[in-house]
């Protein structure tokens, strides 16, 4: 094959930009929405202020870490990026047995990560050396025996993402984008299991002791249920790898590699590549990780749990705009970089900056509007009180401030990686880690501003990150400068953002009066709140004659004439 015919091809795999982001954000959608199912079931069944539900969460963040980092994150964006190289370098042939050889000898070390940090769990003391600090809580030993449990999700759920990298480059987006709502699937049955067992209210009454021990043998009983559904995520990758030629050549393929190549890239590639990307490409989520750990030792009973909650709310939007953005937009930059086309690069990244900008920018003005309503709605339920609500809505409203800067530099991030620049998100990421871990303390430690703290520390952090990578978009990368009004588009995007939650505000406070105590009536008018606020944003941006917005309608218009 020709070399010019081998990249060509491999640009072409991704044609379909919108459709495929349609697409990962309507399996998003469905996914995001049965993990609201789930994190409800969750609440009903532990209760607001349950030391077991803080350590179960606490304990999920370690195998989560590595799932939005390494699985999400870095392993997958460091495959696409070299399976790319080679696909385009030496043929599908070559990509194949990269691929393969990556999944050998990632289970090999997944293995022995899981492995060691189960040991190192399981041994590790009650309090910090030196400091005293308490960082497993006021009850440690539910946290380490939790984190035991849950941590072979990590080889699961990694070598799940390996394969969807692989599917991603090869055109293929409905199962990896399927399978996280499989994974939710599994964990609500095992809490309706549970829920029916012990019983959903009565989980939280008697003696603190008593509901400790109970709540215990839940959370142990809730593990297997995780483990199962990772499973059954890496199995559904399997017959469409199989159907593309990425576990065996398919029938009748000749070979596919350049004339006179005999290269075959390293597995060590991608694994040696995704070392940096889990801390340049994912600092946000590195934060959230590090505001849960701090949770646990800083805050009083429950507060780890509301922290939780509240970044699961705002991960809702984040991951149908960023999340679905990134992995739709990633391959066609890293193939548009191979050939080293910096214009359409940086074409490319600000038209998927202002479509993310877009969505992102009213979803983050509605939910700080509406972070009470959303948070009653979603949690009063059960053993959940209004205190805990009144907790998560505090956190969420702060954190709706960080929605904007966290889907601009997942996706400015993965535009340094595919230009081959891994040393500067390396860098700033490192900064602002530090910066967060110092502005917690002071918010919480100094200032006492509860689970609002770690928030607070998250949002600011995120914002800094944004700035920091933005400047070197021209200076480091060597991109071509952005198409003149660049910004006044993004600010009138925001302008439009506003008067989304504007609108939201002024109903949810005039139909507030006619909410009746039930969820179903609370849940009613919610709605009419988001649907005025989204009425508000589409009103405003048609006035304002928002680009994105025509663009929308056009192609709404375009599909409605076709159907």
């Amino acid at each position: 094959m020709a070399d010019g015919d081998t990249q060509s091809e491999i640009v072409a795999r991704h044609r379909g930009l919108v459709g495929r982001t349609m697409l990962v954000s309507a399996m998003t959608l469905f996914s995001r929405l049965l993990g609201f199912v789930r994190e409800v079931v969750m609440a009903s069944v532990f209760g607001d202020a349950s030391a077991v539900s803080d350590a179960f969460f606490t304990a999920w963040r370690v195998p989560n870490l590595f799932r939005r980092l390494l699985g999400e994150g870095a392993l997958s964006t460091s495959l696409q990026a070299t399976l790319t190289e080679e696909d385009a370098a030496a043929g599908n042939a070559a990509g194949r047995a990269l691929f393969l050889r990556t999944m050998r000898v990632a289970t090999g070390i997944l293995i022995v990560v899981s492995a060691l940090t189960m040991l190192a769990i399981a041994g590790m003391p009650d309090r910090m050396p030196v400091t005293g600090w308490a960082w497993l809580g006021t009850d440690p030993a539910p946290v380490r025996d939790l984190a035991v449990r849950v941590m072979p999700y990590v080889v699961l759920v990694c070598l799940t993402a390996l394969a969807g990298g692989a599917l991603n480059v090869r055109g293929h987006y409905f199962v990896p984008s399927i399978a996280p709502a499989i994974m939710n699937v599994s964990w609500i049955a095992a809490l309706v299991w549970i829920g029916y067992a012990f019983g959903w209210g009565a989980s939280a009454e008697g003696a603190r002791a008593i509901v400790l021990e109970r709540q215990w043998g839940m959370a142990q009983l809730l593990a297997w249920g995780v483990l199962g559904g990772g499973v059954v995520q890496l199995l559904l990758h399997v017959p469409p790898l199989l159907r593309l030629g990425l576990v065996r050549a398919p029938v009748g393929e000749g070979s596919t590699e350049r004339s006179g190549s005999a290269r075959v890239a390293s597995p060590w590639t991608v694994l040696w590549t995704a070392a940096p990307l889990a801390l340049g490409a994912a600092v946000y989520q590195v934060n959230v990780m590090i505001d849960g750990l701090m949770a646990e030792g800083m805050l009083s009973d429950g507060g780890p749990t509301a922290l939780y909650y509240a970044n699961r709310i705002q991960q809702f939007p984040l991951a149908l705009v960023a999340t679905a953005a990134i992995a739709s937009v990633f391959p066609a930059l890293k193939a548009l970089a191979v050939e080293r086309r910096l214009a359409e690069t940086r074409r490319l990244h600000d038209r998927a900056q202002l479509g993310v900008l877009f969505l992102a920018a009213p979803a983050a003005f509605g939910l700080a509007a509406l972070a009470g309503p959303i948070a009653s709605v979603l949690f009063e339920h059960g053993s959940y009180g209004g205190e805990g609500v009144a907790r998560i809505a505090s956190a969420l409203r702060i954190l709706a401030l960080a929605l904007v800067p966290a889907g601009a530099v997942g996706l400015m991030g993965r535009t340094y990686i595919a230009l081959g620049d891994m040393r500067t998100p390396v860098r700033v990421s490192i900064w602002m880690m530090a910066a967060n871990v110092a502005l917690n303390v002071v918010f919480v430690s100094v200032l006492h501003m509860d689970v609002a703290g770690l928030a607070l520390a998250t949002a600011c952090t995120s914002w800094g990150n944004l700035l920091w990578l933005s400047v070197g978009l021209d200076r480091r990368l060597g991109l071509p400068s952005g198409a003149g009004g660049f910004f006044a588009r993004a600010l009138r995007v925001s302008a439009c953002g506003a008067a989304c939650g504007a609108g939201a505000w002024l109903a949810w406070a005039g139909l507030a009066r006619f909410a009746d105590a039930s969820t179903l009536g609370r849940a009613a008018l919610l709605a009419l709140a988001i649907l005025a606020g989204a009425g508000a944003f589409a009103l405003v941006a048609q006035l304002a004659g928002l680009e994105e917005w025509t663009e929308l309608r056009s192609r709404l218009a375009r599909r409605g004439r076709r159907g």
